[in-house]
């Protein structure tokens, strides 16, 4: 009877590992786009980024200006080293007094803030059942058959102590247009951090341990760096990626039947060769006229190569899937792509603003350095 039930069990083992290798996942692949800024800028070109108030405010500062440096964006000045411009500070940077220095940066605005933050660490203790030896043994064998004396055990609840780290930093900032002599835009980031370490979490499989509690500095040195990366997408155009499902034509979409010829074009794209697989699901459409299977990677393949034409064209696509079969999957990638061709349009009039606006030159003729 047992040795019938072990092998049962074996079975059932192997069946569920092979089950697992026929439904296997959903192939996907990573789409790039661009996100447009939040916040107009207007003909903004040549930004000088100055400091940023507070405790923290260098850190938002220099991680902000090193992020924005890699978009490309802008033409931005180094003012790190102009020690008369420690004076402007995000209060006062609209007024008239200090004209002059800023005018001389010989840029078309600049940008400021002033950074909070807080942090707080809450101790107490959590009750978590253990298993507690009583000192009494009993035989048992182990996994070789041998008997061994056993520790009796009873479960207990025992006292294990916590932390709960809560922390905020906000950053306040203005962007200062010198050319017309106005703020032109404001804006509010926050950034919060709670986590608990040890008590319940102390011997939980994906817990945090007391030991990895980080040091006061490093929690709101995170926060930075994630206020700084938010910053720069509220005023400059950033680089955002997704994963996009492919559609094998599998009646359930975990791999159960599915088209053949679809599913060898998707391991074509799956290997960065879209062409060829662009080729195969466009000979299942020439047979197949209602495939949306096919009419749907050919969305995902147009939507991957980005720009305003081919955006459409795999809103187009999608739209036909969603005519000719029913899935989720569907609706959702026209959401997508509808988001993604309103988002490239507005990023194609930043890029047109930016281009109606001449560089500025220094004093000594030459272009700004760009950083």
């Amino acid at each position: 009877m047992c040795k019938n039930r072990k092998i049962l069990t074996l079975w059932v083992f192997v069946a569920l590992i092979a089950m697992t290798g026929w439904f296997g996942c959903a192939a996907k692949t990573r789409i790039y786009g661009i996100r447009p800024a939040e916040v107009s800028m207007g003909g903004i070109r040549t930004l000088a980024v100055l400091k940023f108030d507070g405790r923290y405010g260098e850190a938002v500062r220099s991680g902000f200006y090193n992020k924005l440096g890699e978009i490309q964006h802008f033409n931005l000045i180094d003012t790190s080293s102009i020690n008369v411009l420690d004076k402007v500070i995000y209060d006062q940077v609209d007024d008239p007094r200090f004209l002059p220095i800023l005018d001389s940066l010989q840029a078309d605005g600049v940008i400021t803030g002033r950074v909070t933050a807080n942090i707080n660490d809450i101790s107490g203790a959590d009750y978590v059942r253990m298993q507690e030896g009583i000192g009494q043994y009993k035989k048992e064998k182990n996994i070789f058959g041998k008997w061994v004396d056993v520790e009796i055990k009873k479960t207990v609840l025992k006292p294990v102590s916590h932390v709960i780290r809560q922390a905020s930093l906000t950053t306040d900032f203005k962007v200062f247009d010198l050319r017309t002599k106005r703020i032109i835009a404001t804006g509010k980031i926050t950034k919060n951090y709670n986590e608990k370490f040890g008590g319940d979490r102390e011997y939980a499989l994906f817990g945090r341990k007391m030991s990895q509690l980080p040091a006061k500095n490093q929690t709101l040195n995170e926060l930075s760096d994630k206020v700084a990366e938010q910053l720069v997408a509220k005023i400059s155009p950033t680089e955002i990626s997704k994963n996009v499902t492919f559609d094998d034509g599998s009646k359930y979409g975990v791999g159960i039947g599915g088209h053949k010829l679809v599913k060898r074009g998707i391991e074509f794209a799956k290997c960065g060769a879209w062409e060829e697989a662009m080729e195969i699901w466009q000979d299942v459409i020439k047979t197949e006229p209602y495939s949306s299977s096919a009419h749907y990677n050919l969305g995902v393949a147009y939507e991957s190569f980005g720009g305003l034409k081919n955006l459409e064209i795999a809103r187009n696509m999608y739209k036909k899937a969603a005519k000719y079969g029913d899935s989720k999957l569907y609706i959702e990638a026209i959401a997508r792509a509808q988001t993604a061709i309103k988002d490239y349009r507005k990023y194609e009039k930043q890029k047109k603003l930016l281009k109606q606006t001449p560089v500025k030159k220094s004093e000594e003729g030459g272009e700004l350095r760009i950083y």
